[in-house]
């Protein structure tokens, strides 16, 4: 007898496990859990850098002024906003915070965020927003949404801009241009 529990007790486990393991095949792992903090791209109450739409605003003036050439830096300064950053990252709709990290090329240290932007599903000709979020030693600091058919700051196809990122006024389409 107690050999026939002890047999039914190790093919119960085994089914278990088998069980288990059929359900986690197939499925993605649900990503990093949160280390309680997350970071609100959309939060406009906290702006430590300086006040939210002052830096679009800025870029808006360059384009309408057709500036050759200004740093990231001025136009922070432009902006009224403080030296306070070091990068700032694109972040656009569909990104992921594992294509965040991986972009941000600095030790991005939190894990969780909210207020993505999203695909512009009400109107697929207009262009999806996108976010340009400013670090300081791998932390987020602040964000701006960027939106409209031709935003006024174009990362030229960089991941991440640094103070000293130089722009340029592209007449086609009237954005300005990091090089």
């Amino acid at each position: 007898m107690r050999f026939s529990i002890a047999r039914l007790a190790a093919v119960t486990i085994a089914a278990i496990v088998t069980c288990t393991g059929c359900q986690l095949i197939g499925k993605e792992p649900a990503g990093p859990a949160c280390s309680g903090q997350t970071f609100n791209l959309k939060d406009r109450s906290a702006a430590p850098l300086g006040p939210p739409k002052e830096l679009v605003s800025a870029f808006n003036d360059a384009v309408d002024q057709r500036q050759k050439s200004v740093t990231m830096a001025e136009m922070v300064n432009r902006a009224g906003w403080s030296d306070g950053w070091d990068r700032a990252i694109y972040f656009g709709a569909g990104m992921t915070d594992a294509d965040l990290k991986q972009m941000s090329g600095s030790n991005l240290e939190l894990a969780c965020f909210t207020g993505r932007p999203q695909y512009n599903d009400d109107n697929p000709d207009m262009a999806s927003p996108y976010m340009s979020l400013f670090l300081s030693n791998g932390q987020p600091i602040q964000a701006e949404l960027w939106t409209g058919q031709n935003p006024s700051l174009d990362f030229g196809g960089r991941e991440f801009l640094t103070p000293d990122t130089v722009f340029r006024f592209d007449p086609n389409p009237g954005v300005m241009v990091a090089e």
